[in-house]
């Protein structure tokens, strides 16, 4: 009768390669998360451990500041490709404090075409966590507010509001968000129609939330 032989069964990969897989995650883990923000917030408290409140004010506006800035480089994805015919250039984000130049998020993209030998323009723009969506959610809740240029309109069931003088369009969303399309003087409120009705306002709600 043939002997059977029988070899035992790796012992690395139980007990010493489950360990040294989860060690190697956590490792890789760890450095993934390291980023710029973590750095800032880690300095502050080590500044405010050692009652040095000056180093961790500056190190938290830092971490601010870099969150919004990333805050605006997920809104400028928010901004349309160029219609048929059409140019854009690339997406721009700015992020500022609320105390400085009305603060905000904010994105905005340049559309070009040229027509006729000439080049006509609008620009697309998107901003958040700014005071002056306050003032413009009194314009959309109450037209008193609207003024003689303003203009309440609905585009594939989004408010609007209408301005002849500045050839623009500027909707609000979730009470949060702006969304303005400004269009040259040569742009006609068709064009700007066509360019609203290519925004994505189903994703731009559910940035909002």
């Amino acid at each position: 009768m043939p002997l059977l032989l029988t070899r035992k069964p790796n012992t690395l990969t139980l007990s010493t390669l489950i360990p040294l897989s989860l060690a190697l995650f956590l490792s890789l883990s760890s450095t993934l998360l390291a980023d710029d923000v973590k750095d800032q917030i880690e300095e502050a408290i080590k500044a405010y451990e050692k009652n040095d409140y000056n180093t961790a004010i500056t190190a938290l506006d830092s971490a601010s500041t870099l969150i919004r800035q990333k805050k605006g480089e997920l809104v400028s994805k928010l901004l349309p490709e160029p219609l048929n015919g059409w140019e854009a250039g690339k997406a721009k984000s700015s992020a500022a404090a609320a105390g400085m130049f009305g603060g905000g998020i904010s994105a905005k993209r340049r559309y070009t075409k040229k027509t006729d030998g000439k080049v006509i323009g609008l620009t697309i723009s998107i901003t958040t966590d700014s005071p002056l969506i306050q003032t413009m959610g009194m314009m959309f809740s109450n037209p008193l507010f609207m003024g003689q240029n303003n203009k309440l309109t609905v585009i594939d069931g989004e408010k609007a509001i209408a301005n002849e003088r500045e050839n623009s369009l500027t909707s609000m969303v979730a009470n949060k968000i702006l969304v303005k399309i400004d269009g040259d003087k040569r742009v006609s409120p068709e064009v700007l129609k066509e360019y609203f009705k290519i925004v994505d306002f189903k994703a731009i709600k559910e940035y909002a939330q």
